[in-house]
């Protein structure tokens, strides 16, 4: 057991960061204490986190962004470094040399992107203006090393740590659908649009290819791409995420003239899969239009949805995360940057959503998405070789201290075979990699070929 001394009232933010570090990440329970008295009676160990010396336990001196009654934005930050790993918020007087609680606050709430200073294009959070990137430490869990670190000077002290369950490593797979077909349900008219330009670029396969998907006699690409996924989780024994775009057509919307009906009935006969809600462009900042998606797909799975991930990753914090809390949204899949890999919020360990606005933790648990295909095919421009020792460099990095290797994959960049898609080895291998380091995983060497 842990006893946190901090002698103010105003809990409800140490509390929240408190059970992600020492609840989620660590396993040991808490208690915060504001009575002085009451620590005679405590044999636990001991975090002051306070201005006071008490000439025991371990000092962390408090910024003051716990218990602040205004959201403001925080331009001094005091970056520094301890045991060689970034932080801020630091000073000289504790035995921690900076608040890491209010540190892990800031980052877990994404604090920063409550006062963007520039959107992309699509209106998201540019990831250039991260406090995490701008440092060079997007692609390390800071919040999670921090939370070891701090076990390391736990033990230090005197203090034993036997009965703290260390989080466990674990390898989640995700899938957007965008779009369910290449070729099926386009119309006659975008077919045959298609077919001239690809006779022009002198591609004759994919002529070849649109024909026989049309005349029934091969299955569409894309289609197929989600017959190979689903065959790779069965294989492990894994559930796995499928994030299915409703949307009206438009600009980024969903590409088939007519209901992909075909699609539905595929994807309602999966059984180790859960299926969710792929939030449309449009549905971004409408709320009326994302909840008609939402009960859109759970007309046509005759179920109820309660996972999503937004389309382009197009969110804003808090607006999306309120949006989704109401229309009865439990779990989001969207923290992630498009044009950089890594942890968006300095965590790999899901997390809920806390509410400055509100000043309460909601009931909505946000999983960091730490890679995604197409930010290393299309925004980073890596090669397969390239992009495969990123992703097995971050899910390292997820792997010492227990965090989740959350990754994102379109069935669209999975589709064709693997001579003509490198990407599919990227996926096959580095998919192998990251179960591979699983305390009990059943992957071997033949087990994703």
């Amino acid at each position: 057991m842990i006893t946190i001394y901090f002698p103010l009232e105003k809990t409800s933010r140490l509390k929240y960061v408190a059970e992600h570090l020492f609840n989620h990440i660590l396993g040991v329970d808490f208690t915060i204490i504001s009575d002085k008295k009451e620590l005679s009676n405590k044999d636990d160990i001991l975090i002051n986190y306070s201005e006071e010396n008490l000439k025991r336990g371990i000092r962390i001196i408090p910024n003051g962004l716990l218990t602040e009654e205004n959201l403001t934005p925080r331009e001094e930050l005091a970056v520094s470094e301890w045991k060689g790993l970034f932080v801020f918020f630091s000073n000289k007087k504790g035995d921690i040399p900076f608040d890491l609680f209010s540190a892990a606050f800031y980052l877990l709430t994404l604090y920063q992107e409550y006062f963007p200073t520039r959107l992309d294009k699509h209106g998201r959070f540019d990831h250039s203006e991260s406090l995490l990137y701008k440092n060079e430490v997007l692609e390390v869990p800071v919040i999670d090393r921090w939370a070891y670190f701090l076990k390391e000077e736990i033990e230090k002290a005197g203090y034993k740590t036997a009965d703290f369950t260390l989080r466990k490593y674990r390898t989640i797979s995700t899938y957007d659908v965008d779009y369910p077909f290449l070729f099926r349900n386009k119309g006659w008219i975008k077919n045959i649009g298609g077919a001239l330009k690809d006779l022009l670029n002198g591609d004759l396969d994919a002529i070849k290819n649109r024909a026989l998907v049309q005349l029934h006699l091969k299955e569409d690409p894309y289609l197929k791409a989600l017959t190979v996924i689903n065959d790779v989780q069965t294989k492990l024994r894994k559930e796995y995420y499928l994030f299915v775009l409703l949307g009206d057509k438009g600009k980024y919307g969903v590409s088939t003239v007519y209901s992909p009906k075909r699609f539905y009935d595929y994807i309602k006969k999966l059984s180790a899969v859960t299926i969710g809600l792929h939030p449309s462009y449009e549905s971004f900042r409408n709320l009326e239009m994302l909840m008609k998606e939402k009960m859109d797909l759970e007309r046509i799975l005759e179920r109820k949805v309660n996972v999503s991930r937004q389309h382009f990753l197009r969110m804003r914090s808090p607006e999306t995360f309120q949006e989704l809390n109401l229309t009865g949204i439990q779990e989001d899949y969207s923290l992630a940057f498009a044009h950089a890999p890594g942890f968006r919020s300095g965590t790999a360990v899901p997390y809920f959503f806390y509410d400055i606005q509100k000043e309460e933790k909601s009931s909505l648990m946000i999983h960091p998405t730490i890679v995604m295909d197409s930010t290393f095919i299309y925004h980073m421009k890596l090669t397969p070789v390239q992009a495969l020792e990123k992703i097995k460099k971050l899910a390292d990095e997820c792997k010492k201290s227990g965090g989740d290797f959350l990754s994102l994959w379109h069935n669209s960049n999975l589709a064709h075979s693997v001579r003509q898609n490198p990407w599919i080895s990227v996926y096959l291998q580095s998919y192998k990699y990251a179960v591979s380091m699983e305390k009990e995983s059943p992957c071997d060497e033949k087990c994703i070929t």
